[in-house]
């Protein structure tokens, strides 16, 4: 198969949003919020694969509040709000 084949496709199994790096090696610093989780009145955010509560650290940021269509996170740079869903669902002229 071809260079130009391969570059064209995506993986099938990758979660939405979700973005290839072009080296495997290279520690991405893109944050991804998968899933948010709620059972017995407790939220539970999946970002990069990675199940978290509020209150743990993850890639050097803090989950501080999880709501049913985002998380907030905090580092020492400053504060970053993920959302489940894009506010623009579709565009049109």
């Amino acid at each position: 198969m071809s260079n130009y084949v391969n570059s064209q496709q995506t993986d099938p199994t990758r979660p939405f949003g979700a973005i290839a790096s072009a080296n495997s090696n290279e520690k991405s610093t893109t944050l991804v919020l998968q899933s948010i989780i709620e059972s017995n009145n407790k939220r539970k955010a999946i970002i990069n694969g990675q199940v978290l509560n509020v209150g743990d650290k993850y890639n050097g940021f803090n989950l501080i509040t999880i709501s049913k269509n985002g998380v907030v996170l905090d580092s020492p740079q400053g504060r970053m709000e993920l959302s489940l869903f894009s506010g623009v669902i579709a565009n049109s002229k």
